[in-house]
């Protein structure tokens, strides 16, 4: 293993990260915990696949950070104008606030998150799956097309809007919550059993009335052939 913060300043001295605008450090064995700052025009870190346990950061620049697969733990913040992208998913993490007014992808999964909080006005992508959230309040808008939050069981809560606001400007926090869409699941699922069910009644229904005024038709032409 490799000291973090030694490898960085060794391979890039501080005279040097003014200029960098990508910087890729996976799978290097790096360990501890490491303090990127002087990378002033940086615009994608990726210290991916190491054995990091903790990270500053002073990027005024930044736009995607992959610090994924790693050994980050307790609570952690960020705070930034220009992230767009940040994936942190497989660490040992225990919550997260994030306030990045220009994130539009977020992957935390896999991690021991029991909360999360997140504000950005045009996040598109969340992944909080497999984590031990019990509540996730969102400060976002309508643009979140995609939301992974498989394996998480949530606690039941009391939800005071059942869909994401309409504009940006009627952004709140939304306690997300699946008792909502578990009982979409059952009333969908009555539903498709309820049709198929109602039908086949109806159709004895009418083979019965079909028979029974077949019967009583047979009983008249017997009655009125014997009157002859």
């Amino acid at each position: 293993m490799v000291n973090g913060q030694q490898y960085l300043d060794a391979f890039y001295p501080n005279e040097n990260r003014a200029s960098i605008a990508e910087l890729d450090l996976s799978n290097k064995n790096l360990e501890g915990e490491m303090t990127f700052s002087g990378f002033t025009t940086l615009l994608k870190l990726n210290i991916s696949f190491n054995m990091i346990t903790g990270t500053n950061y002073f990027l005024p620049s930044i736009q995607q950070i992959d610090v994924s697969h790693n050994l980050l733990t307790s609570a952690r913040s960020y705070s930034s104008p220009t992230l767009q992208k940040l994936n942190n998913s497989f660490n040992k993490i225990t919550s997260y606030t994030l306030i990045a007014s220009s994130l539009t992808h977020f992957d935390s999964s896999n991690n021991l998150l029991t909360a999360l909080s997140i504000s950005s006005n045009i996040l598109t992508e969340l992944n909080c799956s497999n984590n031990p959230i019990t509540l996730l309040p969102l400060n976002i808008t309508s643009k979140l097309t995609s939301f992974d939050c498989m394996g998480i069981q949530f606690s039941k809560t009391n939800i005071a809007r059942t869909s994401l606001p309409a504009s940006p400007t009627s952004a709140n926090s939304l306690p997300i919550s699946p008792t909502s869409t578990n009982s979409c699941n059952s009333f969908n699922l009555g539903i498709g059993l309820g049709i198929p069910l109602f039908l086949s009644i109806l159709g004895w229904i009418v083979l019965g009335i079909i028979f029974f005024y077949k019967r009583r038709l047979k009983k008249v032409l017997l009655i009125s052939g014997d009157s002859h």
